[in-house]
């Protein structure tokens, strides 16, 4: 139990505090490369942002709860397939700057940056004690964890692949973009789709 801690908290000093050293060292802990990592990682922060968007959506019913299961499991979901396509596409833009594909170390440090998101909610409690709260609350705050995600993989980016700051965030965003806007243009789509075939019927 004493190595699985000093394991977790090695994999988020290298996460947050020196990616430079990510790509070297995170093979050397064997907490960080086993899938319970990436699971556990994406299970606490799909925990958290659906009990943090529950505390800002007040006021609290019954619905409340059934908010926070189905919201949990949808996080999860989302935490699960999020870092992969978000990693692919990272992963394209730089190697069209000519570097060689490091996907495997950039998928683990994407995977684990998910961790980022246990915070939301203390953030939200705080928040909610200080009087904002509301489902717009909750909105504004994932955008800012989502523009903090972004800049904290632009830094893993940038030390992995070796490349420039500007370089670095301009892929991290791009990637972060195009991973957010896939799933609405599939709803998209699906919807103008039911709706078309709906009125193609009558």
């Amino acid at each position: 139990m004493r190595d699985l801690f000093f394991d977790l908290v090695d994999v988020l000093e290298l996460v947050f505090l020196d990616p430079l050293r990510y790509a070297e060292e995170i093979k050397e802990i064997p907490f960080a490369i086993a899938p319970v990592s990436n699971w556990l990682f994406s299970i606490l922060a799909a925990l958290s942002l659906a009990v943090g968007m529950s505390i800002l959506s007040s006021p609290y019913t019954i619905a409340t709860l059934s908010f926070l299961v189905f919201g949990f499991f949808a996080n999860l979901v989302m935490f699960r397939f999020f870092p992969f396509f978000f990693g692919i596409l990272a992963d394209y833009y730089v190697q069209r700057k000519g570097r060689m594909s490091k996907i495997t170390y950039l998928l683990l440090y994407v995977r684990h940056s998910v961790v980022l998101f246990l915070l939301f909610t203390p953030i939200a409690i705080l928040m909610q004690a200080l009087g904002f709260s509301g489902r717009g609350s909750g909105f504004y705050l994932l955008l800012l964890f989502l523009l903090l995600f972004g800049l904290n993989c632009a830094r893993g980016i940038k030390f992995i692949y070796e490349l420039k700051s500007r370089d670095s965030i301009l892929f991290a965003f791009y990637a972060l973009g195009l991973s957010i806007l896939f799933p609405f243009l599939f709803n998209l789509y699906t919807a103008s789709s039911v709706l078309q075939s709906i009125a193609g019927g009558f």
